[in-house]
């Protein structure tokens, strides 16, 4: 069973998202399971605070590390603290991609921390070798909302949670390219002003080399368009090979 262990000063906000849909399902079956600590509960200071002001100065407050330490001692064991995968969520993290999802897709215990305020004292962050890792670039209140993010990403690549595994082959970042545009019935569809809008032909004929070949190009339309960064590796790429 994949297993997370989160600490957080918000806890009530899991699962949240995760208990709905296929990754819910998952969750019912006993395909991933969740913990959840509350830090504030290891504070040994007035009104269980856990945060003080930056050495640096500045607006805003950290995360004390003796309260983190004392929250992760008390409740994790030599052992899991040695086998797990322990990410730590910052703005100044590695960006999360699928490659990093595909990465650790086989791993089986994860220890997520997720700060507030202005942040955490980097301190605890090196001494438990948690890895740095944000969902993108902006700013959040807290590391709560890409936990979450992350535990889906990881949670949809388990077997068994989608119902097509052949989904995995066909989705974006598959590659370096974007996943082409999808389309459903009706076939031709009028917009509520009357404007009409049809699916392109070559998805209509039943030639699946046309098919494939508008799957293709269209995915490259999208990567171009949408991610230049992207784009520029699967040209490389593409010279190599």
């Amino acid at each position: 069973m994949l297993n997370f262990k989160i600490y957080s000063l918000f806890p009530e906000m899991f699962p949240g998202s995760l208990k709905y849909g296929l990754v819910g399902k998952a969750y019912k079956n006993k395909i991933w399971n969740f913990e959840t600590i509350q830090i504030r509960d290891y504070s040994k200071y007035s009104g269980n605070s856990v945060d003080d002001k930056p050495f640096s100065g500045g607006a805003g407050m950290i995360l004390r590390p003796d309260v983190i330490s004392e929250s992760i001692e008390k409740t994790t064991t030599k052992e899991e603290l040695k086998k797990s995968i322990k990410i730590c969520f910052s703005a100044k993290g590695k960006v999360l991609n699928q490659s990093l999802i595909e990465k650790f897709k086989n791993e089986d215990s994860f220890i997520l921390l997720s700060g507030r305020y202005e942040g955490i004292d980097q301190r605890v962050i090196n001494h438990y070798e948690f890895e740095e890792v944000s969902i993108g670039d902006y700013i959040l209140n807290g590391g709560e909302s890409a936990c979450i993010v992350f535990m889906e990403a990881i949670i949809r690549v388990q077997d068994k949670v989608l119902n097509n595994p052949e989904t995995h082959k066909h989705e974006s970042f598959q590659n370096d390219l974007l996943e082409h545009d999808q389309f459903t019935r009706p076939s031709i569809w009028s917009a509520p002003d009357g404007s009409s809008y049809k699916v392109p032909d070559e998805l209509l004929n039943g030639n699946h080399s046309d098919i494939e070949k508008w799957k293709k190009a269209n995915s490259e339309q999208n990567t171009s368009k949408n991610r230049q960064d992207l784009w520029k590796n699967y040209l490389k790429n593409k010279k190599n090979d």
